[in-house]
């Protein structure tokens, strides 16, 4: 008994013994110590822990003491006291309740331990905390946290200011769902990665959007939050808000840009300028070439001959104004498109009337060397239409005598014009050569024949000429076609320009 007696006075905490009521049955030294400090009188065997006691710890205790007793657990309480000299000292209770074999409650023991010191170093550690959350909360910068998972944990003055979410707004949410589009998420999720792994992460941009929705630039830094044992239960980020400096360099970038595509525009339209003259240069003195040689063959037979009656040279007369006019409409195809390149043509918006102006055009393509029959089909078309007469002439002239020319062998092209609401519709189809599927795209060029066009007459102008004429009347053009099943050109135009 002596030697556990002995072992019971050198622990560090004080140690009472009760019976269920709270009567002292044993103290230890040390508890006797603390009684000089807790208790109004000393601790006495036989005696009871809350009569020793004053009046402040005594009320606490018999609170404790009552819950002991109703619940037969164990009960952790603290108490404050002042000593003589005045200064506060700070206690830890812990009530133990003894339950013997039978399972009855018997004893309690109470254990007393000075935590002064401690409950004074965290005092200094929150004083010391709250100096460091004051200055985050306040500093100048964005400061934020969050944990494993992508949720926010920390957010400061100046976020709420940046972005216009405050605090209990964004607590236990996700950033990326708040603040991130589907193209910035995979980087943030990278971020968290990074981070989690104790990886360096240094100015990174990062694009979040503002509770208005107006997008901004983040530039963070981040480093992992750990707990005493170093493992790591989260991020730090902190940065600035560069989206003024960003959206200035992105201007200066623009600019550089837009500057580099304008020289290389400059660049390009030299090159197709001069690329544009070699083809009319080659064009022009083949197609030239013909009509002028024949001119000059039919003018000097009749130079020469003496003996022609007035029949053949009428005759040969009508050849050279054939190829006469033939020269006149080369001519006219490259004015009328270097007008409209310059944008020197002026529309002329006129009453036409439809049906007797496509008749006109018919009969005018069938006047030409060239014999095919055109099958025509006038779905509902309006009776007058408004538009450049020139214009609309020069689409039809061109898309027909295109049909014609590369349908040779063939006896009919296609004309349909359809003129229902407040379009008008204009199909032309031939079951001629046929385009290239690799040429289709090029086919509205300027001065660019198709191979299989080779030995045809042409500047390669029509179809630049009618895809110019239909942008100046606000309209359309599509084409289709299949290598020797033929083309079809489907041009929509405003009935009402």
């Amino acid at each position: 008994m002596e030697v556990l007696s002995s072992l019971l006075d050198n622990l560090d905490e004080g140690l009472l013994i009760l019976d269920k009521e709270g009567k002292i049955l044993f103290f230890n030294k040390v508890a006797i110590a603390f009684s000089r400090t807790l208790a109004i009188t000393p601790f006495q065997p036989d005696g009871y822990l809350l009569d020793s006691l004053g009046l402040e710890t005594r009320e606490l205790l018999r609170e404790v003491l009552q819950e002991i007793k109703r619940k037969e657990t164990p009960e952790k309480t603290f108490a404050e006291v002042r000593n003589q000299n005045g200064v506060i000292l700070s206690f830890e209770f812990n009530f133990i309740p003894v339950i013997n074999e039978g399972g009855k409650f018997t004893h309690i023991h109470v254990f007393i331990r000075d935590i002064t010191e401690q409950r004074i170093f965290e005092k200094k550690i929150t004083i010391q905390a709250a100096n460091i959350t004051n200055l985050i909360e306040n500093a100048n910068a964005i400061i934020f946290g969050i944990d494993t998972r992508g949720y926010i944990t920390d957010w400061n003055k100046h976020c709420t200011t940046i972005t216009g979410f405050k605090k209990n707004e964004v607590y236990a949410q996700k950033f990326a769902s708040l603040f991130l589009n589907e193209t910035e998420r995979p980087v943030f999720d990278q971020l968290i990665v990074n981070g989690l792994n104790r990886e360096s992460i240094s100015n990174c941009e990062l694009l979040i959007y503002h509770k208005d929705g107006n997008p901004w630039t983040f530039l963070l830094n981040c480093t992992s939050r750990t707990t005493t044992s170093g493992e790591v239960v989260g991020l730090i980020f902190v940065g600035q808000d560069i989206t003024e400096l960003t959206e200035y360099r992105k201007s200066l970038e623009m600019k550089v840009e837009e500057r580099t595509k304008e020289l290389q525009r400059a660049l390009n339209k030299e090159k197709e300028v001069v690329e544009m003259k070699n083809r009319f240069v080659s064009i022009a003195s083949h197609e030239f070439r013909s009509p002028l040689s024949a001119i000059e063959f039919e003018a000097d037979l009749i130079e020469r001959s003496k003996k022609l009656d007035r029949k053949t040279v009428l005759k040969r007369l009508g050849f050279i104004k054939k190829q006469i006019g033939h020269m006149y409409r080369l001519l006219d195809d490259v004015l009328t498109y270097g007008k409209g390149e310059t944008g020197k043509i002026q529309l002329v918006i006129s009453n036409i009337p439809l049906p007797e102006f496509l008749n006109k055009i018919i009969e005018e393509v069938n006047h030409r060397p060239e014999k095919h029959f055109i099958k025509t089909d006038f779905c509902q078309i309006p009776g007058i239409i408004r538009a450049d007469e020139k214009l609309l002439r020069s689409i039809l002239i061109n898309l027909l005598t295109n049909a014609i020319k590369f349908s040779t062998g063939k006896r009919q092209v296609d004309l349909t014009v359809n003129g229902g609401g407040n379009q008008i519709e204009i199909i032309v189809s031939d079951e001629g050569i046929g385009i290239p599927e690799e040429e289709l795209s090029k086919i509205f060029e300027p001065f660019l024949r198709g191979k299989a066009g080779d030995g045809i007459q042409g500047t390669g102008l029509g179809l630049s000429i009618v895809k110019k004429s239909i942008e100046l009347l606000n309209g359309t053009i599509q084409v289709k076609s299949e290598v020797n099943k033929g083309t079809t050109f489907r041009a929509t135009i405003p009935a009402q320009q």
